[in-house]
């Protein structure tokens, strides 16, 4: 009796899937597009939209707001966030599902925002692994959000423009204040 175990019998019938070269040792578009593989995908989401707390220069993401002019918060609600983390995670077919979150400037959601992230991911995850990515400004980091985040192994992004004196000339606060 032979033994195959189910990964090596998925990898074969994977191969015996795969389309034939041709002549030339290529493939067609066509035939490259039957090649099946698990679903998955990057997608940043941008829970705050284009609400910042700084005024960069060179932002061409700051004049977003005015495209939705008769709206007073730019927040992710509850009921869409825990459907977007729900759907995010059953569209994927891999064992690792990557949350990316960016803005504006994402921590202006605060610590509750995030808490609840973490609460709907464990609540979808089944046997997925959840990674979470945050890209900030890193302006409004204190001591309970590197715990926050540390606690949660988010990966985090702090966006710094070189040393202080460049950094400042391009980013400020609204207010005009230097933000280094």
């Amino acid at each position: 009796m032979t033994f195959r175990s189910r990964r090596a019998s998925n990898q074969n019938s994977y191969l015996r899937s795969m389309p034939r070269l041709n002549k030339n040792n290529t493939l067609t578009l066509g035939d490259a597009l039957k090649v099946s593989r698990p679903r998955a995908f990057m997608m940043m989401a941008k829970p705050i939209g284009p609400i910042c707390n700084l005024n960069c220069t060179y932002c061409y993401y700051l004049e977003k707001d005015r495209l939705y002019q008769n709206s007073s918060s730019f927040k992710m609600s509850d009921e869409i966030l825990e459907e977007f983390i729900k759907q995010f995670i059953d569209s994927h077919e891999v064992p690792i599902v990557s949350f990316t979150w960016q803005g504006g400037e994402p921590t202006l959601l605060g610590l509750d925002f995030f808490e609840k992230v973490v609460t709907f991911q464990a609540k979808y995850r089944g046997n997925k692994r959840i990674e979470n990515a945050l890209q900030t400004n890193g302006t409004r980091l204190d001591e309970a959000w590197c715990r926050f985040l540390k606690r949660n192994d988010f990966l985090v992004g702090v966006s710094i423009d070189g040393p202080a004196k460049y950094h400042n000339y391009y980013r400020k606060f609204k207010n005009g204040q230097p933000s280094f």
